[in-house]
């Protein structure tokens, strides 16, 4: 259970929705900045190590939080080609479901509750199953790992 939360922290890649400023990239542009995005951040979620129990979860998730919203909005301020943005809007909106969930699993974890956790924990798992599968789809290699919480 403990190792899927830190799967689940570390869920803040796999798309973004074009939303910022700027020029489009490239495909090229775009793959290259997207996966080293999702390279500095998973290492960063990786670097605060494995909570141990349920009462690490709540510190682990403290300390993963801004981490992963500081990923999230990289990734959203990246501008796709038009031909990968619905896939890339779809993964950043997943994305932002499992950035909440990330915060709801912060609260049950706080009040020890274990059942809670476990369901988030399986919605999320859901979610970065799709948040991979499209990673892989829009053609990303670091974003779209299996294993890799992207």
């Amino acid at each position: 259970m403990v190792v899927a939360a830190v799967g689940l922290a570390a869920t803040g890649c796999g798309g973004g929705d074009g939303g910022g400023g700027g020029d489009r990239l490239s495909a090229a542009e775009f793959r290259e900045a997207a996966d080293a995005i999702c390279a500095e951040y998973d290492q960063k979620i990786q670097d605060l190590g494995e909570p141990e129990s349920l009462d690490d979860l709540n510190a682990f998730i403290e300390r993963a939080i801004p981490i992963i919203e500081e990923g999230f909005n990289k990734l959203e301020d990246l501008q796709p080609p038009e031909e990968l943005e619905a896939d890339w809007n779809r993964a950043m909106e997943v994305n932002g479901e499992n950035l909440q969930l990330t915060k709801d699993l912060q609260a049950a974890a706080e009040s020890g509750d274990e059942g809670r956790v476990q369901e988030i924990l399986a919605q999320a798992a859901q979610n970065e199953e799709e948040t991979d599968r499209l990673a892989r789809e829009l053609g990303l290699q670091r974003c779209g790992e299996e294993g890799s919480g992207t």
